[in-house]
């Protein structure tokens, strides 16, 4: 029974924070795009410039098809991107906090 807990537990902890993540990503992007849309202009240019550099990579026939299939996507790749970069973020500071205040 609480093994079972414990899971159900650690589960809920993961899509906690999947949640607020995702909810301040795309809070930002409220944010951006109603005060700072210049911001969200970069971010679009980044992320397209991406994409083509990425796909360039690839040999003939595929890099046109991957480029084309993932710009289609445009918005949804950028706030994807934007949330895992976040994410990544924030667990390399919380691991650094952690080791921190292990000493």
């Amino acid at each position: 029974m609480r093994q079972g807990l414990e899971a159900t537990w650690a589960w809920l902890r993961v899509q906690f924070f999947r949640f607020w993540t995702a909810l301040v990503v795309l809070g930002t992007y409220g944010y951006l795009w109603l005060n700072k849309p210049e911001y969200l202009s970069w971010w679009k240019r980044s992320v397209d410039s991406l994409i083509e550099t990425s796909s360039g990579q690839l040999p003939y026939p595929w890099g046109d098809r991957v480029e084309s299939t993932i710009g289609n996507f445009g918005l949804w790749v950028q706030v994807t991107l934007a949330i895992l970069i976040f994410r990544a973020v924030l667990g390399i500071l919380l691991l650094c906090i952690r080791m921190i205040s292990r000493r």
